[in-house]
């Protein structure tokens, strides 16, 4: 019997209403799978996120570049693809003005609770290191083209051995046609030079002969500190003295194995664990006045740098090749990374200053707070290397490594140059120094872009005077450091007598400590000279 009319009519219906439905989703899969798929989102590794992270900091904001009376800088923003830019941030940027004039009015009150004092005229735009130095207070327009001229021989002439520029204790030397200059310390009647001259190799005679005129005139003798191999290769030919006493270490960001995760795994995982919210908490942040100048900040960053300063002095570690910088002296060849904690307080800091001969940057200071958490001076290197990848920069330098031993030496007689090689390993002895080459060595530099770094004399074996004004200038403590040294050396021969004792199951007898006393005796007379304060003549 078959279903009544109706019934199949409605049965009808159904089926049909189920076959358009089969059919419709048949033809939305079929345009899906026409359609082209978005591309894939692209995950940045860890280095490369803190990188853009970092980088996004020094992208200038559209609209200052319409405040700017700067001609480049106003084509610039004319001619972006929407110029009509209404400014977004204008509320913010008040309100951290305000918020800086806040914090810049608080710090007088702050320092009469702390010091009693009731002067509140003092700037603190600038760090004052050096209370009693004479400060000048009338210029002519003489100074600011020298000083013009100065930073923009440095900014193309800078090496690692020029980041006394930053130091207030030095002085300029500049040529009379402003191409070429020197900067130097005046120590025990030396003038100790910092690194090549900033200038071609093609002026070095030039700038050679002006300052010598200017230097016999104040009664000072030269030395050369940390220069490079270009200079001593022409300085040779002059006949001068030359000895090779430390390294440039240099971290290649576009391909050093603990950036691209190959290497140095403890390294990166402190530094997520340091940037995690959920753990340290801390955040890493960049900072370059040529955006615009944030008074507040840099005190804060100038006081994570004191307060390390003040805990380093008084932990009595060594202080050799320690420079004491103004940070923010110079601030067009500067940008600076620091880390701040949960609160937004800074407690890391590192500069990068542009080293124009390398087309690359070194970094120094990289520093903490005392009691911040371990592991930021690490984070701070490591954040430097990923900005710099992402901004496509080989090269940046992690400043002096002394050698234990020095190297190649000419211009001095064998005999002298045995007691030199004695005389530096006493010293470096006493000042382990290792730790820093230790260091770096976890960072894994690029030993194809190190360099060479030597002291330099004038012709003729060099004077005591010399010899003393470069300690003195690399603040090596010379008695203290050579007496450690040699105590550091006694113990080493004295451990290795006692196992070959212990080889040879016999005691030394009176031969062995006849060697022993000579041998002492032989030493002391190889540092007696230097040690011993002396009057000289010498010019």
């Amino acid at each position: 019997m078959s279903a009544p009319p109706c019934v199949q009519d409605l049965t009808q219906v159904k089926l049909n209403t189920k076959a358009r439905e089969a059919k419709k989703d048949a033809t939305k899969k079929d345009s899906r799978s026409s359609a082209p798929k978005p591309p894939a989102e692209i995950k940045l590794s860890f280095s490369e996120q803190l990188g853009s992270d970092l980088a996004n900091g020094l992208v200038q904001d559209p609209y200052s570049l319409k405040e700017s009376l700067n001609l480049i800088d106003r084509v610039t923003f004319v001619k972006l693809p929407s110029p009509n830019i209404t400014n977004p941030i204008t509320a913010s940027t008040d309100a951290s003005i305000e918020q800086e004039l806040a914090v810049l009015s608080r710090i007088p009150s702050l320092l009469t609770k702390d010091c009693g004092s009731t002067d509140t005229s003092v700037s603190y735009d600038v760090v004052q290191h050096h209370p009693k130095t004479k400060i000048r207070e009338i210029f002519d327009l003489n100074d600011f083209t020298a000083l013009s001229s100065l930073q923009e021989l440095i900014g193309r002439y800078g090496r690692v051995s020029h980041m006394g520029v930053l130091d207030p204790s030095y002085t300029f030397y500049i040529t009379k046609d402003r191409t070429a200059a020197l900067y130097y310390k005046a120590k025990n009647k030396i003038a100790v030079v910092g690194g090549d001259p900033l200038c071609p190799p093609s002026l070095f005679p030039k700038i050679l002969t002006e300052f010598e005129k200017f230097r016999k005139k104040a009664g000072l003798g030269i030395a050369f500190m940390g220069a490079g191999e270009t200079f001593v290769e022409y300085i040779r030919t002059q006949k001068w003295t030359t000895m090779c006493f430390a390294t440039e270490r240099v971290l290649n960001p576009m391909t050093n194995p603990v950036l691209h995760g190959n290497a140095g795994k403890s390294i990166t995982r402190t530094s997520r664990n340091l940037l995690d919210p959920k753990k340290e908490g801390l955040t890493l942040k960049v900072y370059t006045p040529l955006l615009g100048k944030n008074a507040a900040l840099q005190q804060q960053l100038v006081n994570v740098y004191e307060e390390w300063r003040d805990h380093r002095n008084d932990s009595k570690l060594p202080q050799a090749y320690i420079t004491v910088y103004d940070p923010f002296a110079m601030p067009e060849l500067m940008t600076y990374i620091y880390t701040t904690d949960r609160n937004g307080a800074p407690n890391g800091f590192a500069a990068l200053r542009i080293l124009g001969s390398n087309k690359g940057y070194h970094l120094d200071p990289y520093v903490a707070s005392p009691g911040a958490p371990k592991g930021i001076s690490e984070l701070l290197l490591y954040g430097a290397m990923a900005l710099l990848n992402t901004a496509k920069i080989s090269y940046l330098s992690l400043g002096y490594e002394p050698l234990d031993d020095l190297g190649e030496i000419h211009g001095m007689p064998k005999s002298l140059k045995s007691i030199s090689r004695k005389v530096h390993k006493m010293i470096f002895q006493g000042l382990h120094v290792a730790g820093k080459k230790d260091f770096h060595d976890k960072f894994h530099p690029d030993e194809a872009q190190s360099s060479k770094l030597y002291l330099v004399f004038p012709p003729g074996i060099p004077s005591l005077r010399h010899m003393q004004g470069v300690v003195h200038v690399a603040n090596i403590k010379m008695r203290e450091a050579i007496f450690k040294g040699a105590k550091a050396k006694g113990e080493e021969r004295k451990s290795a007598e006692a196992e070959r004792e212990k080889q040879e199951g016999k005691s030394s007898g009176l031969l062995a400590t006849s060697e022993r006393l000579f041998s002492k005796s032989r030493e002391k007379l190889y540092v007696f000279a230097l040690v011993t304060p002396r009057n000289s003549q010498e010019a």
